[in-house]
This record gives structure tokens, sequence and C-alpha cells, in this order.
């Protein structure tokens, strides 16, 4: 691939050198869902044109309502957080604060989003369900259900598409980069970038190279994502080697399906369980309410996926709770009910 300077834009580092990143202006999003909109959130808060695609405008204008949702939040985050570490001061350390002193805290804590910043945010996102929007993008984060055969549908119509230059990303948790770059006739801009839910507020991406990605695409990208920054922290890219489940998924599948099979043997009920995760192994969350909030229909198809590729930590005897749970529907927070209930959830 012939190195285009003209693409490139030179930044200034930590050391007071500079190196050459990807300018990415125009960024094509195709899935709408839990995934697909919470990445448009962050490209779009990052000053960059988005635009995002489903298979139709229902979907698409549920996906704009849901960023316009998280982007009310951050507004509120902001809005607050004066008042919080007010309230925090002087219940932590037992003190009244003059007036004064409120003040600065206030003019050093002062929102850096409100609504107008939100207005100009939410006017960087197009919603679409045609593929015109896609000719001139300079990367695409595929965000589509895990099922390999319409992933490579799906990157051969991009490849048809996009212009040439564009790099080509999935967000998949488990799959080959390799497979589903063999759809396309730039296997070398095709890479994996996965982010995880909600990537709003966790701020890690797992690059992931195929066996043709070329060294200039993974550099490309790592280097674009450490520009980026979610509602919290700035974004923090790892090369990780195509492997099934890659690194997170591989390590937290384990403990999942080890929970899993403590529950399904009794020996506590699932809400102890989570206690015990939380109250004596540190964890934010416990894992059946993670299992929720990443949703029980990704979790089985993350592990049929791992099963077919045989890679992992498989267990000797199978766990059946996951497989009972996703034909029952009940994929966790996102219908309403999964281990636990969720009545305020919207379902349609």
């Amino acid at each position: 691939m012939i190195f285009n300077q003209s693409r490139y834009v030179e930044l200034p580092t930590e050391q007071g050198n500079s190196h050459m990143v990807l300018f990415v202006k125009k960024i094509g999003v195709v899935g709408a869902g839990a995934m697909g909109h919470q990445i448009a959130d962050i490209m779009a808060l990052n000053e960059k044109q988005v635009i995002i695609k489903d298979v139709n405008m229902e979907l698409v204008n549920k996906a704009l309502r849901n960023v316009e949702k998280l982007l009310d939040d951050l507004v509120g985050f902001h809005i607050t957080k004066a008042d919080r570490e007010i309230e925090r001061i002087e219940k932590q350390d037992g003190v009244m604060l003059t007036e004064e002193q409120k003040k600065k805290i206030r003019e050093r804590l002062r929102p850096t989003y409100d609504e107008e910043r939100k207005k100009e945010i939410m006017s960087r996102i197009k919603g679409t369900e045609s593929w015109d929007g896609f000719r001139d993008v300079d990367l695409v984060v595929e965000a589509i259900a895990e099922n390999i055969d319409a992933k490579k549908e799906l990157f051969r119509r991009l490849d048809e598409i996009c212009p040439r230059h564009a790099i080509l990303a999935t967000n998949t948790s488990t799959l080959s980069i390799t497979e589903i770059a063999s759809a396309t006739q730039r296997p070398q801009r095709v890479i994996g970038m996965h982010f995880f839910n909600p990537p709003v507020t966790l701020p890690l991406i797992e690059v992931i190279a195929g066996l043709e990605t070329s060294e200039e695409t993974v550099n490309d990208i790592i280097d674009f994502a450490q520009t980026l920054r979610n509602h919290r922290y700035f974004m923090q890219p790892i090369c990780v080697k195509e492997t099934p489940g890659f690194l997170v998924n591989r390590i937290l599948g384990a403990m999942l399906r080890e929970a899993f099979a403590c529950y399904e043997e009794n020996v506590a009920s699932l809400r102890d369980i989570d206690l015990a995760m939380k109250a004596g192994a540190g964890m934010p969350m416990g894992p059946f309410e993670l299992a929720d909030l990443i949703g029980i229909d990704i979790l089985y198809q993350v592990d049929e996926s791992m099963k077919r590729m045989q890679g992992g930590l498989l267990q000797q005897r199978p766990i059946q709770i996951i497989k009972r749970m996703y034909y029952a529907r009940r994929w966790g927070r996102k219908t309403g009910r999964g281990f636990y209930e969720y009545p305020s959830v919207e379902t349609g």
C-alpha cells in the first residue's frame, strides 16, 4: 500500500517530538444497536463526522434517540459535578465550606458539556438506511450481530463501496479477522477494533490484526484510537493476537462460566454470588449483573463461536443456563429481563 502523506497529520507527543497520525474526518458505523450507537457517540464527541446505518430507519432513529440520552446524561453529570464535589468534601472531611471556597470549586469544575455542545455533537451524526454516505468515509466500524457469514457479506459490500484508502474495522468479540477480511480485496486494510460495553465509560479497545493486516493499518488504528476519549477517559487501545475470544473475553468468559456453574449447582444464590465477587474479590459488578449488562445473547454467541474455533478455556461439563435463557429471550437489560428484572427498560 502506498503511503499517502496527504491523509496523515502531524501531532505532538508528551516527549516534545511529533509523529504522523492517520487523519480521519468521516466515520461510518454499521449496526445501530447497543454498541453501534455508543461508538457513533464517541466518534461525534471527538469532532468526527459520523454516518450510522442499519437495515431500516426505525432502528436508526432509535439509535439517534439513544445517543441523545447518553449525551443528556453527560451534560447532567457535568452540571452537577461541582455540587457533588462540594458535598463529598463536606461529608468526608466534616467541614463546612465558605461561599468563596464553593465558588472556587464551581469555577474549577465548570461544565465542559452543556446543551449547546450536545447539539453540536448530535449535528455531526447522520442516520441512514442506504450506502450512499459511505463513499467518502475514512474508517468504518462494523457493529452488527456476531455472525461470521453476515459479517463477511457486509465486508464484501463495504469493500465495493468505500474508498480504497478506508480502513474497515470489525467490533467482533471472538470471530476471525482473517476470515472476515477474506471477503474483501483489501485484507491489509481490515482490522479488529473491539470496544467494550459500555464504551462511553469503558476506555479499552482491543486492536486485532488479521494475517494480512498491514503494520501501517495497525499503527494507524492504535494512533487514532489514542486521540479519542469517551465520556470519562481517553481510550486505551492494546494490541491483541488473533485468537478465539481475544484477551478479555477469554479471561472473563472463564470466570463467568464458573459463576454460572456455581449457580447451577446451588452453591449460592445468584445475588449472593454477585455480592461475594463484589465484596470479596473487589469487582465493581457481580458476574450476573455483568452478564445482564453485556447481554445473554452476546454471551451465548461468543461461547458458541469459541467452541466452533476450539479456542479459549472450554469446560468439561457444559453450562446450560445461558443456552436456556438465550432461547427464552431473557437477554438482560436490553430486553428488561435476564438474571434480574428491569421493569423500566423499553423493549420495543
